[in-house]
């Protein structure tokens, strides 16, 4: 039972070591949410299907890096380790990646939709109902609490829950302060992007490159 044990424990912090402790994936996160925070204003900009191209593609830019130096910074560093797939693991993959797409449909509808950005200063809509932003503070907060559950990581039980409420509050200043900027959730997101740099620069002074042996 000890061995059992001692091999779970094992495979989370090989988990996390390959997964969180560079700061690459809250890096990516907070930029992913800070793009979402500005998007009202770019799309006024651009309009909506130029903007909408233009999110996608600095989003797929930004995974692309995001594997390209977890590759070649992290990679060197702690060397590669290859997760056995257990069909548990798939099941959790499985569920992982359709709560994450419906988590982000939400933020999307919520955050994208004409009525979220207002060409000028609103009145306050007190009958407007916030059903949708409620139910993605739940499952912003309940998927990363899974997370943070299964990986061991304590800081995603926070990123869940701040994030939820961050576009609640967001969405909420847009229909009474007529806001185009998502300052609220600007702020989220530059809570995790400075807590990956963080992360980033204890991981490089803690696993410095090893040298190679003549």
């Amino acid at each position: 039972m000890s061995k059992t044990t001692d091999l779970r424990q094992i495979q989370r912090r090989t988990n996390q070591l390959m997964n969180f402790e560079d700061g690459f994936w809250d890096l990516l996160l907070g930029c992913i949410f800070m793009m979402l925070a500005i998007y009202p204003v770019t799309r006024e900009l651009l309009g909506p299907v130029w903007n909408l191209v233009l999110f996608l593609s600095v989003l797929a830019l930004l995974v692309a890096a995001e594997l390209l130096l977890r590759r070649y910074v992290s990679g060197p560093r702690i060397g590669y380790a290859q997760p056995r797939r257990s069909p548990k693991l798939r099941l959790v993959l499985v569920f992982t990646i359709l709560m994450v797409l419906i988590t982000f449909g939400l933020v999307l509808v919520t955050l994208l939709s004409p009525e979220s950005v207002p060409s000028a200063p609103v009145e306050a809509s007190a009958g407007r109902s916030y059903l949708v932003e409620l139910i993605v503070v739940l499952f912003m907060g309940g998927l990363f609490s899974a997370l943070g559950y299964l990986y061991g990581v304590t800081r995603l039980y926070f990123y869940g829950w701040m994030l939820g409420l961050a576009n609640l509050a967001s969405v909420y200043m847009v229909h009474n302060a007529g806001w185009t900027v998502l300052i609220p959730l600007a702020m989220a997101a530059g809570i995790i992007l400075l807590i990956g740099l963080v992360l980033l620069v204890r991981f490089l002074r803690k696993y410095p490159v090893r040298a190679e042996a003549d």
